[in-house]
């Protein structure tokens, strides 16, 4: 029997729940997220497969693969890491957590590491326990085209650190953020490459956006035309936290569609061949 399998990158999958309507800037850190308000966001944790520590967010884009940062796998290994989709309060068992194996992991072919900001910097976590999805598990719904966000305000959101020096806190936060000109990335950072795959992010106020913690996470962002917020940014790089005139950087998702893609579809039409002989995936863009 042949089976097609839709990858539904790009495609608008789910709402995110809760959306933000308001767009008016809080304080560092944010506020509390509510269960489920953002299914799509992961944690993706070292783990001894007992206990678990956060190191980055990540976006669920299918039930076997998350995005996140490159510079979130620097240094390690699969089978040290575990994904947790359905978190909320990494400090305690809510019942909506799912805890997901990983096996691989792939870092875009031209991450440079050793340059701040980081080019290229994103990343794809392989799965060996496929997601469940429910309420408080869902796929990311992915912006196709980020030339309409020069300039409005997105949704950011992570378990990162609320200020310098200050333990993160434990519950999800999220916080409405203004996305600026590339300029202001560039001016705010003496060596700063300019790079069209980058989004700039953040109130040059200072006091609010993300933090140590928060990275690999996404920036969800109105879009118009479907009207929802659709995960349209990676969390990479920033200098302080929150720190007035030191803008955000995040990979712009829309511009490595085609590589996550490509890697999808190899994996799922791999799986497929293993499986049901020569059948093919059918991949939805």
């Amino acid at each position: 029997m042949t089976t097609k399998i839709c990858v539904c990158l790009y495609t608008v999958v789910t709402v995110v729940a809760g959306a933000v309507h308001s767009k008016q800037p809080r304080i560092a850190g944010g506020q509390d997220a509510t269960k489920g308000q953002f299914p799509w966001l992961v944690s993706i944790q070292a783990t001894n497969f007992v206990d678990g520590w956060h190191l980055c967010g990540g976006i669920l884009l299918t039930p076997e693969w998350v995005l996140t940062a490159a510079h979130c796998l620097d240094s390690e290994k699969p089978e040290w890491l575990w994904v947790v989709s359905g978190e909320h309060d990494l400090n305690v068992a809510e019942g909506t957590e799912q805890h997901l194996l990983v096996d691989d992991f792939i870092q875009h072919p031209e991450y440079t590491y050793w340059e701040r900001p980081y080019h290229n910097d994103v990343g794809l976590v392989h799965l060996s326990t496929p997601a469940t999805l429910d309420e408080y598990t869902s796929m990311a719904p992915m912006l196709a085209d980020s030339s309409q966000l020069t300039e409005g305000y997105c949704v950011e959101a992570g378990w990162g650190a609320s200020q310098d020096g200050v333990t993160a806190p434990s519950i999800l936060q999220w916080a409405p953020v203004p996305v600026l000109f590339p300029d202001y990335c560039e001016a705010a950072y003496p060596n700063f490459t300019p790079d069209s795959n980058i989004l700039c992010v953040g109130d040059l106020n200072g006091g609010i956006g993300s933090c140590v913690g928060d990275n690999g996470g996404g920036l969800a962002c109105w879009d118009s035309l479907s009207s929802l917020y659709l995960v349209s940014g990676v969390m990479s790089w920033r200098e302080g936290c929150a720190q007035p005139g030191l803008p955000a950087v995040y990979m712009d998702t829309t511009k490595y569609k085609d590589w996550i893609i490509s890697i999808i579809s190899k994996s799922v039409h791999k799986k497929t061949q293993k499986t049901e002989g020569n059948s093919r995936p059918f991949i939805s863009q």
